[in-house]
């Protein structure tokens, strides 16, 4: 989260979805049943007044400067986030990598659509 915090310093928080990251196959072969009881990192979606970030397994993948934070769409469908960017060109991310519940749809529904 402190890598966030760097790109996000002085912009105000709109969207903020945390999920737990998903445990990969090799890294569940290494460490086995240990990694049940092993603290897993956790996942973000956030949108600020300014952009757009997405960060997994503590890495940021996603980190887009939006024009209108009206014009910001999910598909819920397809786990697709539509969005118009500083070039007036409509950008899509793919938000299936965060593993999101229910929950997380109704609220990305309920902010973004």
């Amino acid at each position: 989260m402190n890598m966030l915090n760097k790109h996000i310093k002085g912009e105000d928080i709109l969207v903020k979805i945390k999920t737990k990251s998903d445990i990969g196959f090799w890294q569940y072969q290494v460490l086995g049943i240990l990694s049940l009881f092993m603290e897993k990192s956790n996942d973000y979606f956030i949108i600020t007044d300014k952009r757009i970030l997405v960060s997994i397994k503590e890495n940021i993948k996603v980190n887009f400067i939006y024009k209108d934070f009206s014009k910001i769409k999910f598909n819920t469908k397809t786990d697709l986030l539509s969005f118009v960017n500083q070039d007036n060109q409509i950008e899509k991310i793919s938000l299936s990598k965060l593993k999101l519940e229910y929950d997380d749809y109704q609220f990305l529904k309920d902010k973004l659509n």
